[in-house]
């Protein structure tokens, strides 16, 4: 079950049910699992804005992540729907942040937040390079900042 929509106030979420395999000895989503959620959530919002990882490669880039944080706030268990909600943050020379927001999706209770710091790098000198600036504006277009350069920083 994947439920890829925007919502009213235009940030990204997709759905994602919990799987078994998706937890720990103590029946709840292992820690480690909020990270595959952000990473899943993440391509789906490439797919939503219509500038898949594919247009990376195409362009001979990638992108590496290169620093994660996942705040926990409450369980999920087996059999629970998540919505994941994803907003990029940050935009500087070679690297920009995601934000994610993991919530019930049946009760909305807050489960996890956090934070992936991904840097675009040419594929075939592995070297950190510039973000393509159609990525930004096609991300500031969508998430309604066509006319924010604050967007983009350093």
């Amino acid at each position: 079950m994947m439920n890829i929509t925007t919502n009213n106030d235009g940030r990204f979420e997709t759905i994602i049910p919990v799987r078994f395999a998706d937890t720990d000895a103590n029946g709840h989503v292992f820690f480690a699992n909020y990270l595959t959620y952000f990473d899943t959530a993440f391509l789906d919002y490439l797919k939503a804005i219509n500038y898949e990882f594919k247009r990376f490669t195409d362009q001979q880039l990638n992108f590496f992540y290169v620093e994660a944080l996942s705040r926990f706030k409450a369980p999920a268990n087996f059999g629970d729907t998540l919505r994941v909600r994803v907003k990029i943050i940050r935009f500087g020379n070679t690297s920009f942040t995601i934000a994610f927001s993991i919530s019930n999706y049946e009760s909305d209770t807050l489960i996890n937040t956090g934070q992936i710091v991904a840097v675009v790098v040419d594929l075939k000198k592995g070297q950190p390079v510039s973000i393509p600036m159609d990525f930004v504006a096609t991300v500031n277009r969508y998430e309604g900042h066509e006319n924010d350069a604050s967007q983009v920083s350093a």
